[in-house]
């Protein structure tokens, strides 16, 4: 089939390094794998025009940039704040909305005569050009809902556009001729907006199993971040409040206390380094921290092999936990035990003491106690590693994940066909 794949969100360069980036790159892949034939449309291809990828997308890369009037309006929305000393997120959001329109009618005129099969778009805040698009074209409309956007803009950006997100959120999800969310929990969202459940399908993330598999550690990646003969904790992902960083040096200083040669690896960065930095320094447990800072995605796999502890300690939100963690699929599928927390939908992937360990939310004892207990037991670190890695190779995989999608495509297809 012939798909055109939409990333409308500007805040994702489909070329960078985050998550989200990865997981379009990944879904576009999969799809190329299956032998449909991709186009990838999206308004940012790098976070900086400095910033160099190693990472490429199968398929072809489309890139529909704003125009020179969103770019002025946007730009003049920046001085207007600057000559006030404020700082807020209005000017990407008014980028958003503006953009929307000029995504929409520059697809239009590429794609009238020339139309896919399906369309494919992730779910972007204010996005509603894929709607119309789907529309024009006489296509069907999968929309692969990662968050509830619309609630977060009202709970975190106070920036009196909350109504808007949510109505332009709600008019995409009940046009879409199918809803894919990544949790149960986000299913029950979108479910509790009015969309027709037989129509909300759950769709968690994956992997790339050729990439993310169990291998043995690469010496000169260990030479490379100067990691010691002792045990490895290792996190992987964006130094934010929501995934539980600041947790990491107190961890580290109690581990420390059984095991001296225990080190704490990094891998990512973010706003909270400087703090972490600072956390582990007051602590006097430095040199016992590895920070990589950002890294390319193909290097994490090979750093992730030399964690003998993978960790994700994310805190209870103030909100119901709908993310569906990319990280631990990834630590899982590289045959690294897991120690996480009971939330969300973590416990349907990690089972507790079959493919990792579970610890309640914010309890740093609980925290300990099961990395001492891993840390203690070689034989269960390596029965859990083995498990996980064969629960995400057999159940949570990008061409799995491309199949399933091709499968709700073609139904769509064919019920439209029939009239």
């Amino acid at each position: 089939m012939k798909i055109l794949h939409l990333c409308p969100d500007p805040g994702i360069p489909v070329l960078g390094q985050k998550g989200a980036a990865v997981h379009v790159r990944e879904m576009a892949a999969a799809f190329e794998r299956a032998g449909h034939k991709v186009i990838l449309a999206a308004p940012q291809l790098n976070k900086s025009l400095w910033e160099e990828s190693s990472e490429l997308v199968d398929g072809r890369l489309l890139h529909v940039p704003p125009g020179p009037e969103t770019v002025a309006a946007v730009l003049a929305l920046k001085t207007y704040n600057d000559s006030l000393g404020l700082e807020n997120s209005l000017p990407g959001e008014l980028r958003r909305i503006l953009h929307n329109q000029e995504f929409g009618l520059e697809l239009k005129r590429m794609f009238e005569n020339h139309r896919p099969d399906f369309i494919y778009e992730r779910a972007s805040l204010y996005a509603t050009a894929g709607v119309h698009l789907a529309r024009d074209l006489e296509r069907p409309l999968i929309v692969e809902l990662n968050a509830p956007l619309a609630f977060e803009q009202r709970t975190y950006r106070t920036t009196g556009l909350g109504d808007l997100a949510a109505h332009a959120e709600l008019r995409t999800l009940e046009a879409a001729d199918a809803v894919l969310t990544v949790s149960s929990l986000l299913r029950e969202y979108a479910i509790s907006l009015g969309v027709e459940p037989e129509h909300v399908h759950v769709v968690p993330n994956g992997v790339d199993i050729e990439r993310f598999r169990p291998g043995a550690p690469d010496p000169e990646v260990r030479k490379r971040w100067n990691l010691g003969d002792g045990p490895v904790l290792g996190f992987v992902g964006g130094l934010r409040p929501w995934h539980g960083v600041e947790a990491l040096p107190a961890l580290l200083e109690s581990v420390i206390g059984r095991y001296p040669e225990a080190q704490l690896a990094i891998a990512g960065d973010g706003p909270l380094r400087g703090a972490l930095e600072r956390d582990l320094q007051d602590r006097g447990f430095e040199k016992n921290a590895v920070f990589t800072g950002w890294m390319g995605h193909r290097e994490v796999a090979p750093i992730i092999r030399h964690f003998d502890i993978a960790l994700a300690p994310y805190p209870r939100p103030e909100h119901a936990f709908y993310f569906s963690p990319l990280k631990l699929f990834e630590y899982m599928a590289c045959g690294i035990p897991v120690v996480t927390t009971n939330l969300g939908q973590i416990p349907e992937v990690v089972h507790d003491g079959e493919t990792g360990l579970l610890c309640p939310p914010g309890e740093h004892g609980a925290l300990v106690a099961a990395c001492e207990r891993l840390l203690d037991d070689h034989k269960l670190r390596s029965r859990l590693g083995k498990a996980a890695a064969k629960e995400i190779h057999t159940h949570y995989t990008w061409d799995r994940n491309a199949e399933r999608v091709a499968e709700i495509a073609e139904s769509l297809i064919a019920k439209r066909r029939l009239g």
